[in-house]
């Protein structure tokens, strides 16, 4: 299967609140608050990393395009940016959580699609 297939496959997910765990002190031992991910959600983000579509590169190439709009990202630009969104999320601080809320996860999988259409069209 072809990349611009892969993307397509990719399901777009929509804009959705995060619950958030509490902070805690017991025993001495403190718990920082952290998101608390959806099955759909959590499924996304193992299908992502299945699709072998992220930029390994991302960090390098998102210094090029993280002013651009979405509208105007190709197809391999928009997964650097999902790249950077799910890779972000490295010490659960809510980087999928933010790009969840504010609607941009969403908007990124659906422009996603619109390019790898064009590609594979």
């Amino acid at each position: 299967m072809d990349k611009p297939t892969r993307c397509l496959t990719l399901p777009i997910i929509t804009t959705q609140k995060t619950e958030w765990s509490s902070f805690g002190d017991e025993d001495g031992v403190i718990t920082l608050s952290y998101p608390r991910y959806s099955d759909e959600v959590k499924e996304w983000i193992d299908k992502f990393y299945s699709l072998d579509i992220a930029d390994n590169n991302y960090t390098a190439n998102m210094k090029k395009i993280q002013s651009k709009p979405i509208n105007t990202l190709t197809t391999d630009q928009t997964l650097t940016r999902l790249t950077a969104i799910v890779r972000g999320e490295k010490f659960c601080e809510g980087n999928i959580a933010e790009a969840l809320e504010s609607g941009e996860l969403e908007e990124l999988c659906r422009h996603l699609h619109e390019t790898a259409q064009k590609q594979e069209g």
